[in-house]
């Protein structure tokens, strides 16, 4: 935390000396502020100012409003750069908002690097995830949070034999468009502060596998081209792809762990491009 001190004038000319702590990093946000932020991020079409200002009134938080309440213009613009990891860091890949309460009951995130999810269940997520950001169609990002946030299973405690390093109940596709309605009761600043976790994620999955999340093809001005929809292809086409004699049946390679999948996919492609690799 940031240390900031210092003294101002108040509208009856009296002085005051004071200090606060300020958060100087992602991790050091509280679950609300790091949800605001998150929220404010998206507004575009704010001017740098406003933005700044309302960046800093989240870091000072409710009990040192008093502070910048009263600070002149100029010494507020000087705190301005206290905001700036905001601006020139992106979240870490930690979940703030790890349980979420919708519509009465308690539905639980999987682990922080999804090391913990079924194939099945990453396909589903991964690609609401891509139609979302494509789109900005929020029924999207609410079907992406229904995918991975579920109620818990009286069967997985931790710390007992049968535990299987998942509280959730399993992953159930059909849930999903009913429990997505559901999310509409909850705050968008929540829901982008899951999307928020969520992108950091995805991101340090796919650069820990480059070869299995080849870069989009982009035209001359480094647009990214479309693709014919015969060509497109999903993760719901990769699972398909996968079934047989390795990766079982339907519902054995829906539950087998994601990461596996994913790794075995990134060696595949490896080896694929050795063995194309012309010898010299």
């Amino acid at each position: 935390m940031r240390k900031i001190s210092g003294h101002y004038t108040d509208k009856f000319e009296i002085q005051h000396t004071f200090a606060a702590e300020i958060p100087g990093n992602w991790g050091e946000l509280t679950a609300q502020q790091y949800a605001t932020i998150l929220q404010l991020l998206t507004y575009e079409q704010a001017d740098k100012y406003t933005i700044g200002a309302s960046f800093l009134s989240i870091l000072f938080g409710p009990k040192n409003w008093h502070i910048l309440n009263n600070l002149p213009d100029e010494e507020l613009h000087d705190l301005m750069p206290l905001t700036n990891f905001i601006i020139e860091s992106a979240p870490p890949a930690i979940n703030r908002i790890p349980k979420l309460k919708m519509r009465g009951k308690v539905r639980y995130a999987p682990a922080d690097d999804l090391s913990n999810i079924g194939f099945g269940e990453w396909c589903f997520a991964y690609q609401f995830y891509t139609y979302f950001v494509q789109t900005g169609d929020v029924q999207f990002l609410n079907k992406l949070i229904a995918t991975l946030y579920r109620p818990a299973d009286a069967d997985q405690k931790p710390g007992t034999p049968g535990f299987k390093g998942d509280i959730r109940q399993p992953f159930n596709e059909n849930l999903i468009d009913a429990q997505a309605r559901a999310l509409n009761d909850v705050e968008m600043r929540i829901r982008l502060a899951i999307l928020g976790w969520l992108r950091a994620a995805f991101s340090n999955i796919m650069e820990q596998r480059k070869n299995a999340f080849p870069e989009p093809e982009k035209d001359s001005e480094g647009n990214i081209k479309a693709q014919n929809e015969s060509d497109a292809r999903t993760w719901l086409t990769v699972f398909r792809e996968l079934l047989g004699s390795k990766w079982g049946t339907t519902e054995q390679l829906k539950f087998t762990n994601a990461m596996f999948i994913l790794d075995h996919l990134e060696e595949q492609q490896i080896a694929f491009k050795q063995s194309s690799a012309p010898v010299e």
